[in-house]
């Protein structure tokens, strides 16, 4: 399992040793290197999140530790490299995932990473599972039922509560469709084709004009304010002659 890396240090040597250590770790890419953390923080925002950040901490203008609040935000873990040990309890007191003292050694280097390589595929397997089902609210105190996202055929709103339709049977759950579509945001199966109906395009069968028939033998009318984005996707995953 491959994870993306930058480094950020303002001494060229130093940036040289660490990026032909991370060359030696077949898990590592590097996508970038910079002199001071505000480039870095300038590419991080323009190009989004990567696995590790490894970074200096006495640098000029910004320093690593009063830079961690931002950078912590686009990595999954910040590993700190330094020639300074008194500034470990700083470090860690900004949530730091590591500290190396320059000059790093190919085993204490290949040892942290072997560490954040196993957090990782924690992390992995937990957005994993997270995109496999969800949990609602029963209707006895302290009651949760658990759904998976494959088993849902159709949301429809009832009032202030909705029902989940599912290939076994059917959930309420008192929570507003919006808020409900806002969930499903992270899935690309679920489109809301009205103000009431929310479908899976795993059980869509076919669409007639205005109207989807879902393989239960529902009919829903396209909604005029859903039907432009919803046409649009069909369209570009429409096989063309």
């Amino acid at each position: 399992m491959i994870m993306s890396c930058i480094v950020i240090d303002d001494e060229p040597h130093a940036v040289d040793e660490l990026s032909e250590l991370i060359a030696q770790v077949p898990s590592l890419n590097l996508l970038s290197t910079f002199s001071d953390a505000r480039h870095a923080i300038a590419y991080l925002q323009e190009t989004g999140h990567v696995d590790i950040i490894f970074s200096d901490i006495s640098m000029a203008v910004l320093n690593g530790i009063d830079a961690a609040d931002i950078m912590s935000n686009y990595c999954h873990f910040l590993v700190y490299v330094t020639a300074h040990r008194e500034y470990a309890p700083e470090a860690f007191g900004a949530k730091a995932d590591g500290y190396l003292l320059k000059p790093v050694t190919y085993l204490s280097f290949t040892q942290k990473i072997e560490d954040l390589g196993n957090k990782f595929q924690d992390i992995i397997k937990l957005q994993r599972d997270e995109n496999q089902f969800l949990f609602i609210k029963g209707g006895q105190k302290s009651s949760f039922i658990k759904i998976k996202y494959s088993d849902i055929v159709y949301i429809e709103a009832m009032l202030n509560y909705i029902m989940i339709h599912t290939t076994t049977g059917h959930e309420i759950t008192y929570i507003g469709l919006k808020a409900m579509e806002d969930k499903l945001q992270v899935m690309d199966v679920f489109f809301r084709i009205n103000k009431s109906i929310i479908i899976s395009l795993n059980y869509l069968d076919r669409v007639d004009g205005n109207i989807a028939r879902i393989a239960n033998g529902k009919s829903y009318q396209i909604g005029e304010k859903y039907k432009s984005v919803f046409l649009d996707f069909l369209k570009k995953h429409t096989l063309k002659s």
